[in-house]
């Protein structure tokens, strides 16, 4: 009788810890990012210049092999049209929402792009951003590249081929040049029964397969809450 009691109170103590650790481990992947984001600097920055993404293909790739702005090595693959568009309108939109940066828009930093190019073929990416920067008087620059945003093939059920996101964002300072900021996110989805580490992310995410945007809005949105704050 006695060793019937112990039986099912381990039993019970079981079950009583596997609920607690799955709810443990899915409330830190849901806690909110003001919650979290600890580790975000505090910059004397008050202006910032948003530029627009661009897409680079496997193709320049093979020339360049790394980012052109902080020089990380990169996943580079398939771009779907329109992805680079995409990617600033949703940029844009976030340093909106969520910081309290005086922006200078995509239209003026395409102006002042081609202008700076013409006097100086052979500029790096990096210095042509900081020029751009200086030129509109702002304390620094914000741009993206996208090296991959490959569409999912199939339903949010299921998929032949899940969506695929690679891109990299940089905050530069126009005073110095230097990289104060700077994040890439590259992931290819993965069903839950294959990496139960995301089983956080899965929840957050609505579960299921998802588009190329809406993995790529969720991977943008986890990097900039770690952006320097105003002030």
């Amino acid at each position: 009788m006695v060793l019937r009691e112990v039986r099912h109170n381990f039993r019970s103590f079981r079950w009583f810890f596997a609920v607690v650790s799955f709810f443990y481990l899915a409330g830190c992947q849901l806690m909110p990012d003001s919650q979290v984001n600890t580790s975000q600097q505090r910059v004397g920055l008050d202006t910032v210049l948003v530029v627009p993404f661009e897409s680079i293909d496997r193709q320049e790739f093979n020339t360049i092999g790394r980012c052109p702005v902080c020089n990380a090595v990169l996943n580079p693959g398939q771009i779907e049209p329109g992805a680079d568009s995409f990617m600033t309108k949703e940029l844009l939109a976030v340093l909106k929402t969520e910081t309290t940066y005086t922006l200078f828009g995509p239209g003026i930093a395409e102006g002042v792009r081609s202008e700076i190019i013409s006097e100086d073929i052979g500029i790096s990416q990096r210095r042509l951003l900081v020029e751009m920067g200086r030129r509109v008087g702002a304390d620094a620059v914000i741009s993206g590249i996208v090296y991959r945003f490959r569409q999912r093939i199939g339903t949010t059920l299921s998929v032949d081929s899940p969506a695929s996101v690679g891109f990299g964002i940089h905050l530069l300072r126009t005073s110095d040049g230097r990289l104060i900021w700077g994040r890439h996110f590259d992931e290819t989805q993965r069903s839950l029964s294959e990496d139960l580490f995301k089983l956080g992310a899965f929840v957050k995410r609505g579960g299921g397969w998802l588009t190329v945007e809406k993995l790529a809005v969720y991977g943008l949105k986890e990097l900039m809450a770690s952006l320097p704050i105003h002030n």
